[in-house]
């Protein structure tokens, strides 16, 4: 079958978005832990002026520590592979959008094994770079992380799909 206009130019915009972002993802992930940690630290300063900006005393020296913890991991690598597995997974539905019946169980295979690839990657770089640690649960959580952008794609795409069929 021949890709339409609309979804080659879908698999072009999400197969180039994915890249950039992967990409910085494992850019991030070869910095030192200083470099690291004042990427971390100014984020932190960002969001907690807007927050304290919009409900003045939300983020107080009593939850700092847990505030930074949460940018860190919560949206540093829960949220940055979340925002992986939406596009990575959207470029390759994409991609393979108009292969044989199969399609949908290959596009979770390579979707899911290019998270754990992404993931692992990046922890295993870190083992390598001065003040940085490669951990298992943030490879957990990247990949957390990762499958529910996955699954906020792809499942709504595959109901949609059966539905249509059965039609």
């Amino acid at each position: 079958m021949k890709k339409s206009k609309l979804d080659l130019t879908f698999a072009i915009i999400f197969v180039v978005l994915a890249l950039l972002l992967n990409s910085y993802i494992i850019y991030h992930s070869c910095l030192s832990g200083e470099e690291s940690g004042a990427v971390s630290r100014g984020v932190t300063k960002i969001l907690e002026n807007i927050i304290n900006g919009i409900r003045p005393g939300t983020i107080t020296e009593t939850n700092y520590e847990a505030f930074v913890l949460f940018v860190r991991k919560g949206l540093g690598h829960f949220g940055a592979f979340f925002l992986s597995g939406l596009l990575t997974s959207s470029a390759v539905y994409f991609c393979l959008k108009d292969w044989i019946w199969y399609k949908n169980y290959l596009t979770i295979l390579i979707s899911f094994g290019g998270g754990m690839i992404l993931a692992s990657v990046t922890e295993i770089i870190q083992l390598n770079v001065a003040g940085r640690s490669g951990e298992l649960l943030d490879v957990l959580l990247d990949l957390s992380g990762y499958a529910l952008g996955m699954i906020i794609i792809l499942v709504p795409l595959f109901i949609f799909l059966k539905r249509s069929s059965l039609k």
